[in-house]
């Protein structure tokens, strides 16, 4: 079973895999095809023989065109879809972006493309208020490269299981008084004393607190965080095939 969901940056939530009864705006047929994983490696040759050495896989970001078509019963609220459907896209940021939610058969499910428009949407090519039914192509651009799951969490202490396709690192949300945090290998760092709710994202990309210890979860591992009262960690899945 596949279902699969728009859900734009202004909040509206449409079926895609619906009926024009019960979704005003589809996706045609293998219009969801091209979102999938850019998936490369940096293989070595064999010394002397035939064949590579497989790398390491690395998922760059994904480009491409999404196809929605829209069909009401007049065309006054073709219109209305039509802008509001326009606007969602326009109006997407990686702070609030438009989402592909996919509810299928995968373990992890449900799992979630973020996404952007890629450049700018097309003209539109005449009154909307005229037709019953029009389509729309969404050039559009998934930074992570991959699907997510919903944000997961724990406190005390917090075991992270990397189920997924890439190496995953968690954050810690917490206020107050803070205190030590153990981290998987057994080294430990202090959280300070704040006034609010603050985040310390682990991702060595992105940590920000001296002294913290950047340390994440290879695929099919696991690791256990030790946190004070007060602070909860919070982690998220990737996923390279979310159709599976």
């Amino acid at each position: 079973m596949l279902d699969v969901y728009l859900r734009t940056s202004l909040g509206d939530r449409f079926r895609l895999t619906g009926t024009p009864a019960t979704s005003p705006v589809l996706s045609p047929y293998g219009a969801l095809e091209t979102l999938r994983a850019n998936v490369s490696r940096s293989d070595l040759a064999v010394p002397g023989g035939a064949g590579v050495l497989p790398g390491r896989r690395r998922f760059g970001a994904i480009q491409t065109e999404l196809e929605f078509y829209l069909q009401t019963e007049t065309g006054e609220e073709l219109a209305e879809v039509y802008a509001r459907l326009r606007r969602g896209w326009s109006q997407a940021t990686w702070d609030n972006p438009c989402m592909i939610e996919i509810e299928g058969d995968h373990p992890l499910n449900t799992l979630v493309f973020d996404l952007v428009v890629d450049g700018v949407l097309p003209g539109v090519q005449v009154d909307m208020s005229r037709r019953t039914q029009e389509t729309l192509k969404v050039p559009v651009v998934c930074r992570d490269g991959m699907a997510r799951t919903d944000v997961q969490t724990g406190r005390g202490s917090v075991t992270v299981t990397n189920a997924g396709d890439t190496l995953i690192y968690p954050r810690i949300v917490y206020e107050g008084d803070g205190g030590r945090v153990t981290s998987p290998s057994g080294a430990a760092f202090t959280l300070p004393g704040v006034s609010e709710r603050t985040t310390v994202d682990l991702d060595p990309l992105k940590l920000r607190l001296d002294g913290a210890v950047s340390e994440g979860v290879p695929p099919g591992e696991s690791g256990t965080w030790k946190l004070p009262a007060g602070a909860r960690l919070e982690w998220w899945l990737m996923v390279a095939d979310p159709w599976a």
